[in-house]
């Protein structure tokens, strides 16, 4: 009888430790099946996230290049309203043309140079306002305005006297009547090189300016904490201006006027 229930016993404990080893491989199964999943889940995100990080960086890309092609197009119309005096075909003398930038660019005292070296009173003698446009580029709609204003003829010449005491006294003097447009003046303009168009001036200039923003991109970029410490750096550790100027890809001019900001060179 004994004998029997030891037996049953002993039988009873390898049925346990086999439904224990049944329970204990399935919740293996289980797990390792959570584990895979979790893992695929994981290369998914890894995946997306590379993906959302090549897709981002692409977008930096795009947005820079648009702000680069933007400054140059800033640029290649600055050029161009600088440089118009001195092209060949610009119908004024440089001496009579007065840079204003806003709201238009030059106002032209035509006859001034002449009457102030020889003194000879022309009665020829005409203001000009000017505003250089590149290619298609359109009046504003503030130049517009003065554009009307000088063909109805809203133009006067204006002294503001002020005396010891404070008083301002006005003195005016108006356009008599709305006159017509006259031609411009033809006055002989020697350049430097008569032989060379204003437009091969100009794509000279552009080329240039070209050539600088490619070896120098950053040249007119906002100094950033990450740059002024490389800067300081490197400059520290003895590299030359120059070398700078390649490395942080601005010209030598403004490295050494941002070392002269920092206090890493004494300021003359």
């Amino acid at each position: 009888m004994q004998d029997f229930l030891l037996g049953f016993i002993i039988v009873f404990l390898l049925l346990v430790i086999l439904l224990l080893a049944v329970g204990l491989l399935y919740l293996f199964q289980q797990l390792r099946a959570s584990q895979n999943k979790a893992e695929s889940a994981i290369k998914n995100y890894e995946t997306q996230l590379r993906d959302i990080q090549v897709k981002h960086q692409r977008e930096i890309e795009k947005a820079r290049q648009q702000s680069v092609n933007a400054s140059r197009s800033t640029i290649k119309g600055q050029v161009a309203e600088q440089l118009a005096p001195i092209l060949a075909g610009f119908p004024y003398l440089p001496s009579d043309s007065h840079f204003i930038g806003d709201p238009i660019d030059y106002i032209v005292f035509n006859g001034y140079t002449d009457f102030k070296d020889r003194h000879v009173v022309n009665d020829d003698f005409e203001l000009v306002i000017i505003d250089i446009k590149h290619n298609k580029a359109q009046l504003s709609e503030g130049q517009k305005q003065i554009a009307k204003a000088i063909e109805a003829g809203k133009v006067r010449f204006e002294t503001i006297r002020i005396s010891d005491d404070g008083n301002v006294e006005v003195k005016s003097w108006s356009s008599a009547k709305k006159s017509e447009p006259l031609p411009p003046a033809n006055i002989p303009i020697v350049p430097s090189n008569s032989n060379i168009q204003p437009s091969e001036n100009l794509n000279s200039a552009f080329r240039n300016w070209y050539a600088f923003l490619e070896k120098f991109p950053n040249a007119y970029e906002p100094w950033s904490e990450s740059d002024d410490n490389l800067l300081k750096e490197k400059y520290t550790t003895g590299m030359k201006i120059n070398e700078l100027a390649l490395l942080l890809k601005r010209n030598p001019g403004k490295i050494r006027s941002r070392l002269k900001e920092k206090g890493l060179i004494k300021k003359k």
